[in-house]
């Protein structure tokens, strides 16, 4: 069922007043020695270094986050060593106890019942010194966390709410701005500097995937963060779920009397885990992709335009080699009809020697009209995949990033920090 809220110290002092009731009897049945005196004096310095320490830091200026934290982990530390200290004695202690009960019951010799005793005694300081230390380091934990760390925490929470804020009407801007432009004629370049557009190209692929990756790892990062510190804090409760006729009750930090930090982490925790990015990233990524088709297709309206260059290039060769020949034969039969009077044939068949040139520069002409064509059809595909990767790709990542930063703020503003903060001044009242 519901149980209120306990911190964890009262389970270990709950612990000291069962061991301080059973060895009660026995030590009233004997008279106390001077030495666990001695002892207790000694050892009670370390429990009141703790309460010193607890004093002294209450007048210190609030620190920020990371340093509160950095505290509150050495403190737990602290709390951690103690309360392992604490279970080792205890059964030190109960061992000793026992082997005292034994002797009691069997008459032993006054000497060794003294011996048990003191010795359980000591142990017994111990205990309470180590009790007295875990309370002070658990009430200098929660000094911390409600007078340093919830402030801060809220601070933190109104910083977050203040950037999806401007977020999602920078977002919006964007995502209005690329809709707007959607009537524009997108081309990619082509000509001298395609090696260049093709660098541009990768780079912009290469950024997307980038910012997809550190996207990603930033809402992460704020997921991991409210995860682990909700978690810390849930380890502080003693809570068994609340069975009813219609199931188990949903746990409410609020319902069961909690201090407001651990309401505030909470909602905070519940919130960021209805929130996902993957439409962000998958938007990222498909325009990554689509950056990859139009390379491709740059790529290959490079090659078939070298292609249709370099056939360009030899065809004109050709031609002019076709022209050379042409005018040195024609010298060639002009001065023989001046000495012979007669017109030259190149051979006996009646056919041009020439004729050979024409075919091939006839082929050529041919394959360089193919190419070219080719290449007028890569240079449509290149300027259709630039325009539907420009605006295809951008539209949906802004939208996407649009719908996040909405959901991310909703989630944000329904953190009860309000009712919270209320609730711990009505606390210090």
């Amino acid at each position: 069922g519901r149980l209120p809220y306990q911190p964890r110290f009262t389970v270990l002092k709950a612990i000291l007043s069962r061991i301080l009731y059973l060895i009660a009897p026995s030590l009233s049945s004997h008279p106390p020695s001077r030495r666990p005196v001695r002892l207790a004096f000694s050892t009670m310095k370390l429990a009141k270094s703790y309460y010193g320490d607890s004093g002294k830091d209450a007048n210190m200026k609030p620190s920020n986050l990371s340093s509160t934290l950095e505290k509150l982990y050495a403190w737990e530390k602290k709390l951690y060593k103690e309360v392992k200290d604490e279970e080792r004695l205890r059964v030190i202690y109960e061992r000793e106890f026992k082997r005292l009960k034994v002797l009691d019951n069997r008459g032993a010799e006054s000497s060794k019942i003294d011996a048990a005793q003191a010795s359980v005694r000591k142990l017994l300081t111990k205990l309470n010194v180590c009790i007295k230390a875990i309370d002070a380091i658990s009430s200098r934990i929660h000094k911390l966390r409600d007078e340093e760390l919830q402030p801060q925490v809220t601070a933190l929470i109104h910083g977050l709410i203040r950037m999806w804020k401007s977020m999602l009407k920078c977002h919006q801007k964007q995502f209005q701005a690329i809709m707007e432009s959607k009537t524009r004629s997108l081309k990619a370049n082509t000509g001298f500097r395609r090696d260049s557009s093709l660098r541009a190209t990768v780079e912009l692929e290469m950024e997307l995937l980038t910012w997809c990756s550190r996207f990603s790892d930033w809402i992460n990062t704020q997921k991991c963060f409210i995860d682990s510190l909700n978690g810390w804090l849930l380890n502080c409760l003693l809570y068994e779920p609340e069975e009813t006729l219609d199931g188990r009750v949903p746990f409410s930090p609020g319902r069961i009397g909690a201090p407001p930090i651990f309401v505030i982490c909470h909602d905070w925790s519940e919130g960021v885990k209805r929130i996902s990015e993957e439409g962000v990233a998958n938007a990222l990524h498909n325009f990554a992709s689509s950056l990859r088709q139009l390379w491709e297709r740059q790529d290959e309206e490079q090659r078939q335009r070298l292609k249709a260059e370099y056939i360009s290039k030899d065809f004109e060769r050709r031609l002019r080699t076709l022209r050379m020949e042409r005018g040195r034969m024609q010298q060639d039969q002009d001065a023989m009809s001046d000495k012979t009077g007669v017109s030259i044939v190149s051979s006996e068949s009646g056919v041009s020697p020439l004729d050979d040139l024409k075919v091939d520069l006839d082929s050529i002409s041919t394959r360089f009209d193919e190419e070219r064509a080719q290449h007028k059809e890569a240079v449509k595909s290149m300027h259709h995949a630039a325009s539907n990767s420009l605006q295809g790709g951008l539209i949906p990542i802004f939208e996407a990033l649009e719908n996040f930063t909405s959901k991310a703020l909703k989630a944000y503003e329904q953190v009860r920090i309000q009712n919270a903060a209320q609730s711990s001044e009505g606390g210090k009242k």
